[in-house]
């Protein structure tokens, strides 16, 4: 049995280009933005199109799954614990990319994004601006994985890649959040993910990088006490 979910405001733009439904966004041609990714038995891959000026990353999955932390007993692809963490973390005020559709069927997935406007990947970032301005890219970010962490969620896959920051507003999204998952603690998950990022982000001048690591934990930090 298959599901198809599409975010509200975007059907009538499948639907126009007769791509609202599991089976069209399959014979999608296979021009993908990178070589697909094969491991876990299975593959997925990512290609990219425009609909109407609208930029849009289709995500297709064979055979990847994911078990569910509180029902080990049962699994799903990854794209769907991706489709989830999306929906609950938008709603939550974490800023991450928006999704128009999720379909499923036969053990595979699809799960369809809009590419943010004018946003680059942190390295993109830390080659285009230098001094305060990428500070204040980083601390931005930083502010946006407290979010997240002060929730209790860990993004699980803290690579450069994943985080987008506009030039000029300093705006963050993130994505790939298929690994996704609630923690214990505010502290697990910041730690998990801090930790992850400060090696991979070893082409950040230290300071920049203290700013994500300053601003990703200050709400975490205890306040001294005021002695009168």
């Amino acid at each position: 049995m298959g599901h198809c979910f599409i975010a509200d405001g975007w059907g009538a733009l499948l639907r126009r280009h007769d791509l609202d439904t599991f089976e069209a966004l399959w014979r999608l041609p296979e021009q993908w933005v990178e070589p697909p990714n094969v491991r876990r038995g299975g593959w997925s891959g990512v290609t990219r199109m425009t609909l109407e000026g609208v930029t849009l990353y289709v995500k297709r999955q064979q055979g990847q799954r994911r078990r569910f932390a509180h029902r080990p007993w049962c699994s799903r692809p990854t794209y769907y614990h991706e489709f989830l963490a999306l929906n609950r973390l938008s709603r939550l005020g974490v800023p991450v990319v928006e999704w128009l559709l999720y379909a499923e069927q036969d053990g595979a997935a699809i799960l369809v994004t809009r590419a943010p406007s004018g946003f680059v990947d942190l390295k993109t970032l830390s080659e285009m601006s230098n001094g305060p301005r990428l500070q204040a890219g980083a601390s931005r970010l930083g502010d946006a994985l407290a979010r997240m962490h002060a929730l209790r969620w860990q993004h699980g896959a803290c690579y450069p890649a994943h985080f987008l920051i506009h030039p000029e507003t300093l705006a963050v999204r993130m994505l790939d959040l298929e690994r996704c998952r609630r923690r214990r603690s505010r502290m697990a998950a910041s730690t998990a993910d801090l930790d992850q990022l400060t090696r991979r982000a070893g082409f950040l001048p230290p300071p920049v990088l203290a700013c994500i690591v300053d601003a990703a934990t200050a709400a975490a930090r205890p306040v001294a006490a005021r002695i009168f």
